[in-house]
This record gives structure tokens, sequence and C-alpha cells, in this order.
């Protein structure tokens, strides 16, 4: 808060989101990824010259969660705005949507982290993915990650999730 002639004026905090990506194979994981609550994750990306993407995710006995995120920047923190919008919204945006992506995401706690273990479906079969996100740039970059999360991939772009969506996956 900053005080001006008296008065409290909330300063707005800038969205960021601090993540590393890996990937994984399956058999090298320490434990059964099934034993782990799931979401299934559908989202869209706009050509809007922003990168407004869309997402409905379902958790079990739930329902249904509908945002609208933009994402700039590139590497480990990035900034990042989300809202959460009405299910009409979100089918407004998805008729214009350009490309999509399928996944079920697993919730993970690892040494006071949340993994994210994402397997991707549809025209991504096969493709999986680890997120593990960070309160701060700093803490991300200090992470030392365990050999079974696999090669880090946050910095090529082709892992993104927009690229996977309009690319497929890497080869």
């Amino acid at each position: 808060m900053q005080e001006v002639k008296g008065l409290e004026i909330s300063t707005p905090q800038i969205p960021f989101e601090h993540e590393r990506r890996f990937v994984p194979k399956l058999d090298k994981l320490p434990f059964d990824f099934r034993d782990y609550p799931m979401s299934e994750i559908f989202q869209g990306y706009l050509e809007d010259g922003v990168g407004t993407r869309v997402r409905c995710e379902s958790k079990k006995g739930e329902g249904h969660i509908f945002t609208r995120t933009v994402k700039t920047g590139e590497g480990v923190s990035r900034r990042e705005e989300e809202n959460e919008i009405t299910s009409d919204e979100f089918n407004d945006i998805w008729n214009r949507i350009s490309c999509t992506l399928k996944k079920f995401r697993y919730f993970i706690p690892y040494n006071g982290f949340e993994v994210q273990l994402n397997i991707f479906s549809g025209t991504l079969e096969g493709y999986i993915q680890i997120e593990v996100e960070f309160a701060s740039g700093d803490e991300a970059l200090l992470f030392q990650p365990p050999a079974w999360l696999g090669p880090e991939v946050t910095d090529d772009k082709r892992h993104g999730n927009y690229s996977l969506a309009k690319n497929g996956a890497p080869k």
C-alpha cells in the first residue's frame, strides 16, 4: 500500500507465473500418478496478437471452471493475467479459436512444491510434460530438479502449450 496525502492507495501487483517445464518418462516416475487428483483440461488459442487462451477445466466432483488467460514473456517468469469467465463467454471465444489441445493434469505434492503431470491426448497422444510452479523467480531458479523429472524444456518454445496446440509435439 502507498500513502498519498493521508489516503491509502492500493498498488496492484503485476501477476506473474513462475514455472519450469520438464519432459519425463512415465516409467521413471517414483510414484503412480493415478493415485493423485486429476483434472481434464480443454484449451484453445486465439490468433489475436496477444496470445489469448481459453480453458475449460473439469475436476472430479467440482464441475467446470472456465478461464481466459493472457501470458506474455518467455522463460521461467512470465506475466499472466487470468480471469474466470462464464460458460457463455467461453463458448463465444471457443468458436473463434485457431488451435486446441486436451490434457489430463495430475496434482502431485513433492518436497513442498506441486508437480503438475500433464498427459496429452488427441493429436498430442503420447506427449507428457511436467510443470512445477513456484512462488518467485528466485525460488524457481534455486530448485534442484530430481532426475525423474527428465530433460528441462522451459526455454524451448516448441514445448509451450500454444506451440503444442498449433504445431504438435516436437520431434
